[in-house]
C-alpha cells in the first residue's frame, strides 16, 4: 500500500517544482520588461522636463534644476529609509528586552522546581531548547 503511494507523491512534488520554476522564470522575465519600461518612462520624463524648462531658463540652468530636484528627492528617500531602519532597530531592541525579561522570569522560578528531580530535568531540557532556539535566531543588522 505504502509503496504504491510513493510514486504518486514523487510525481506530485516534481510537478509542483516544475510549476514553481516556470512561474518564477515567467515572473522574472515580466519584471525585467516592466523595469525597462519604467526606466524608459523615467528617462523620457526627465528629457521632457528639460525640454520644457530649456526655453524658460536655458539649457544649462534647466539641467541644474532637474539635477538638484533629483538630488533632493534622493535625500528625502534616504532620510525615510534611515527613519524606517531606526524604527526597526528600536522595535527589535524592545522585542529582545521582552525575551530577556521572560528568560529572567523563567530562571527565577528554577529554585522552586529543584525540589522534584523530574521537574528539574524538564526545566534543564527546556532551558537547553530555549538557548538552542535563541542561538539559531541570528542577529539581524538593521
Amino acid at each position: 500500500m505504502m509503496m504504491r503511494a510513493v510514486p504518486l507523491a514523487v510525481s506530485a512534488v516534481s510537478r509542483d517544482m516544475r510549476g514553481i520554476y516556470r512561474r518564477a522564470k515567467r515572473n522574472t522575465a515580466l519584471m525585467v520588461v516592466s523595469g525597462i519600461c519604467f526606466a524608459t518612462a523615467y528617462v523620457a520624463g526627465l528629457i521632457a522636463a528639460g525640454a520644457f524648462l530649456a526655453p524658460i531658463y536655458g539649457p544649462a540652468l534647466s539641467a541644474l534644476l532637474i539635477a538638484a530636484a533629483m538630488a533632493v528627492i534622493g535625500l528625502v528617500v534616504l532620510a525615510v529609509l534611515s527613519l524606517l531602519k531606526l524604527r526597526d532597530k528600536r522595535r527589535n531592541a524592545r522585542r529582545r528586552a521582552g525575551q530577556n525579561l521572560a528568560a529572567a522570569a523563567a530562571i527565577s522560578i528554577l529554585p522552586q522546581l529543584t525540589g522534584s528531580k523530574s521537574l528539574l530535568a524538564l526545566a534543564a531540557i527546556g532551558g537547553l531548547a530555549f538557548l538552542a532556539a535563541r542561538s539559531q535566531g541570528g542577529e539581524e543588522d538593521v
